[in-house]
């Protein structure tokens, strides 16, 4: 008989230790109480989950039977340069400011394929990354090293972080991306800006994920008395970095244009008031691990001056976050 335990494993950036939960019980959804727990949502609905652990263990991996969903097939490369030229045009012609566009990469899944080691390979090539793994019921198995803050909160102060444009080392920033970096920064600035007093944000500066750079702006204020994290999470998500502007049109578009659900990828992750940890982190840079496949789940930010052939670079770019453990 399949066990229904749901686990979570996660390791915070720039620390050592990894810690995990387990728990028979379903996992919680849209939980009003939000005192404790590893939290994730979907990117269709935006229902919030959490798994309850009241003694969460440290470096200690889970003994749990993963739970195996079935993956989505690979995107085709033909329709995914369409679409960008469909947006771009969209965007021309002053529909959108910006779509986030994604697809799927599959892989072979090896023999001798073991989660904790996969997951302690992204803990070490990438210990600036939030890494986790999560294991339900209802959504599968999935895993990633995410570069990219939600909102980290201590007492009344919180951080967040806008983060924007992709580029390899060997290239220098456009003004593509770093006007796309600039709409993620005033967009996230003026909606939380009513709830918190304050606000400080930094000039952008790289952020080195390894495979790919990214622009990346520290955001920081502190909240009223009145307003509480969740409600900014509210706000913060989904992001211009990971759906676009105007939010509820671009996620429109990409429900009825992109071929997969995206589940848990860009929805967030992490966990709140858990071993002295209170962050969630927009989950990107994942993948689905299935009975045979994986599913990579890959995106990139749309503007008008996109060009279709070098997005889907970008893509096959930031797949080498994963793919580098995947092929030891």
């Amino acid at each position: 008989m399949m066990s229904k335990k749901s686990i979570a494993v996660y390791r915070m950036p720039k620390e050592q230790d990894f810690f995990s939960l387990e728990s028979e019980l379903p996992i919680l959804q849209d939980d009003k109480d939000k005192s404790s727990g590893f939290y994730f949502s979907d990117f269709e609905t935006g229902t919030q989950y959490s798994i309850r652990d009241s003694h969460p263990k440290t470096n200690s991996w889970p003994n749990f039977d993963p739970h195996f969903n079935e993956t989505s097939e690979s995107s085709d490369q033909n329709y995914y340069l369409a679409k960008i030229k469909e947006i771009s045009e969209k965007i021309s012609e002053g529909v959108f400011t910006k779509v986030v566009f994604s697809k799927i990469k599959n892989r072979e899944k090896k023999n001798g394929f073991e989660l904790k080691n996969t997951f302690l390979s992204l803990c070490k090539k990438h210990p600036n990354a939030f890494v986790y793994c999560i294991s339900t019921p209802k959504f599968g198995t999935w895993m990633g090293a995410t570069p990219e803050l939600l909102i980290d909160t201590q007492n009344s102060k919180f951080k967040t972080v806008s983060l924007a444009g992709t580029r390899t080392k060997e290239v220098e920033w456009t003004k593509k991306e770093r006007k796309e970096q600039q709409v993620v920064t005033d967009f996230i600035t003026q909606n939380i800006a009513p709830f918190c007093t304050n606000m400080n944000v930094s000039k952008p500066h790289d952020l080195d994920t390894g495979s790919v750079i990214h622009l990346k702006s520290d955001i920081e204020g502190e909240l009223k008395k009145e307003n509480s994290i969740w409600e900014i999470t509210d706000i913060l998500h989904p992001t211009p970095a990971v759906c676009g502007i105007p939010t509820q049109l671009a996620k429109k578009y990409i429900l009825q244009n992109e071929k997969h659900k995206r589940e848990l990828y860009t929805g967030f992750i992490g966990p709140m008031n858990l071993n002295n940890h209170s962050s969630l982190f927009v989950n990107l840079r994942c993948m689905q691990i299935g009975k045979k496949m994986i599913s990579l789940y890959l995106g990139g930010g749309i503007m008008a001056d996109s060009i279709p052939q070098n997005e889907w670079i970008e893509t096959e770019n930031k797949a080498k976050t994963l793919l580098s453990v995947l092929t030891e």
